[in-house]
């Protein structure tokens, strides 16, 4: 219980910075461990459920490494954003597989922006009452889950403006959007089923909620972060996730209530997550700096603060969250290497050289999101 894995979406691009639709050559290369994706220049790649957080982070840096050699092998650079950062070119490039041209047909609004990347985060929760429980509870953490892992500035070659113009595009699939409170897992395959049969969604697999239960896995899949640009950034986001899970979990079990929150203002504080990130204008100092941990990253912290005790994980996420503050999310460090890029090679040179970590110094924080 409380396992935790990890879906991971990457890019691929040719040497002059374009997109490269070699996605079947990078997966027939990729020893089985490399999947195809909706684009013909994406990939992906998914780790084993782990106990451990090591344990997940030897799992990332194994699964981008063999990505990005069979990339290489390809004639491409594997890179982890949440948009293709320029033009991809006529046809959308649409991956020639059934389902995929059918979603680009019956789609073909959302099919145009497509090329997005996500991080997908699965939490093991056996019992499918308390799953539903956690699914319902964590709908009020999504803009904060989403402020963690924004890395979709650029776009069509320019700063869009927007930390995450990924949760942006993305609002053109009809089930893009926060799940509903439901209360009971069948209220859940019965919604599942009405969206099928309306036409919101092609399948089963084609209900984008934000968060949602797979039909595969006793799991629960928190999909509304951008693909995180390093593997740090998705560790922080996975050990976030399951200590939230398990924070929900207890909540449930305990009975208390769950935290009033319209669908209105779930979705008003995702879009403001998405287009200001971790630093929305009310939280900026007067002299311009930011805080060490904002606020957001201390009520976050202070809500999983237990479940990180109970993990072993506070040392790994309190060092992820400060470094963070400090070096900005990826949204923050994409733009600086926008600004430092003389053409497209020269930036998708940067990010690619981003998909395997070089480790960063540790920090330490408490409870109280005050650095130690």
């Amino acid at each position: 219980m409380f396992t935790v894995g990890v879906e991971e979406e990457f890019l691929l691009f040719d040497p002059g910075g374009q997109v490269a639709p070699v996605a079947a050559e990078v997966v027939r290369r990729g020893e089985g461990r490399v999947e195809p994706r909706f684009m013909a220049y994406q990939v992906g790649t998914s780790t084993r459920p782990c106990a451990r957080l090591a344990e997940l982070r030897a799992e990332l840096v194994r699964q981008r490494t063999l990505a990005r050699e069979a990339a290489e092998q390809a004639g491409a650079r594997l890179v982890s954003v949440g948009l293709p950062p320029f033009r991809t070119g006529p046809a959308r490039q649409v991956r020639a597989d059934r389902r995929c041209l059918e979603l680009a047909r019956r789609f073909p609004g959302a099919a145009d922006a497509g090329g997005a990347c996500a991080c997908r985060v699965h939490v093991a929760i056996p019992d499918p009452q308390l799953r539903i429980q956690v699914l319902a509870r964590i709908r009020s953490w999504l803009a904060t889950l989403l402020v963690l892992s924004v890395n979709s500035p650029i776009c069509d070659g320019v700063d869009t403006g927007w930390h995450s113009h990924r949760y942006r595009s993305q609002l053109h699939w009809p089930t893009f959007r926060p799940p509903a409170a439901w209360t009971r897992p069948e209220r859940y395959e019965q919604a599942v089923r009405s969206l099928v049969r309306c036409g919101a969604a092609l399948d089963r697999a084609g209900v984008y909620l934000l968060a949602r239960l797979p039909a595969r896995y006793p799991t629960i899949e928190v999909r509304v972060a951008d693909a995180a640009l390093t593997v740090d950034d998705a560790l922080l986001l996975a050990a976030s996730v399951r200590a939230l899970a398990w924070a929900l979990a207890d909540d449930a079990l305990r009975g208390r209530p769950i935290t009033p929150a319209s669908h209105a203002r779930i979705r008003a504080g995702l879009l403001s997550a998405a287009q200001h990130g971790a630093y929305p204008p009310n939280q900026r100092r007067r002299d311009g700096g930011m805080p060490s941990l904002t606020a957001t990253h201390s009520r976050l912290l202070a809500k999983i603060w237990p479940a990180l005790e109970e993990f072993g994980d506070v040392a790994e996420v309190t060092s992820g969250l400060i470094r963070l503050s400090r070096r900005g999310t990826g949204a923050d460090r994409q733009r600086a290497m926008w600004a430092r890029a003389a053409d497209p090679a020269g930036f998708v040179g940067l990010l690619a050289d981003a998909v395997v970590p070089q480790r960063q110094p540790a920090y330490t924080a408490r409870r109280d999101g005050r650095v130690g």
